[in-house]
């Protein structure tokens, strides 16, 4: 599978493509084309594009740019049509000392779809840090995945499965997307007030 990682030279981009890179052919895609095959250099089987060409020849793309950002991808919406899209965005905003949701209602995916009205949206991967992603084995995490069917979710499940340890959890339609993105800020404060270091989810039942 093709998975384009839209952003993929920030730091969480880049993290993903290197966990991805172990079983997909991944497409490095940046405003800076010339940075971009700088940055698919260094991983397996990866290739460097500007946000156009990887938008046209990817089968799925991850968009990971940031919020303030969100507006370019705009010019890519007719190369995604039809295709399988994963918002990583987080709107997140720093007040005195303290990570906050920068929206006031809505999300991050729920403004993507509206500019990718053609294109299938999902939200994943919003509360892992990028850190956790580049450690040698990827720590167990549960990834919680917004998409507005099962069959979206179906399609994400098995993008997060294929990165090891990693479990996909059903968070329910994109309305949800904000539910998602809203616990990134918790995970920052959390690490940053105990001095825990990087922090990520995971969920536990009686049932494992």
């Amino acid at each position: 599978m093709k998975i384009a990682i839209i952003g993929g030279t920030g730091k969480i981009g880049l993290a993903l493509a290197e966990q991805l890179s172990k079983n997909h052919e991944v497409i490095i895609g940046s405003r800076d084309p010339v940075r971009a095959k700088a940055t698919a250099a260094g991983l397996k089987g990866a290739k460097g594009l500007n946000y156009a060409g990887a938008a046209k020849e990817c089968d799925v793309a991850i968009i990971a740019v940031p919020f303030s950002a969100i507006d370019s991808i705009s010019s890519i919406s007719t190369a995604l049509s039809g295709k399988l899209v994963i918002s990583v965005i987080n709107p997140i905003k720093l007040e005195k000392g303290t990570f906050v949701y920068g929206l006031k209602e809505g999300s991050a995916a729920e403004i993507l779809s509206g500019k990718l009205p053609e294109s299938e949206i999902a939200t994943a991967f919003n509360n892992v840090p990028a850190s956790l992603f580049l450690e040698p084995v990827t720590p167990r995490l549960d990834i919680a995945v917004a998409a507005d069917s099962k069959e979206i979710y179906d399609k994400v499940a098995n993008i997060v499965r294929s990165i090891r340890n990693l479990r996909p959890l059903y968070a329910g339609p994109l309305s949800e997307a904000q539910t998602v993105e809203r616990i990134t800020p918790l995970v920052l404060n959390l690490a940053k007030r105990n001095e825990t270091g990087s922090l990520g989810t995971r969920f536990v039942s009686r049932n494992g």
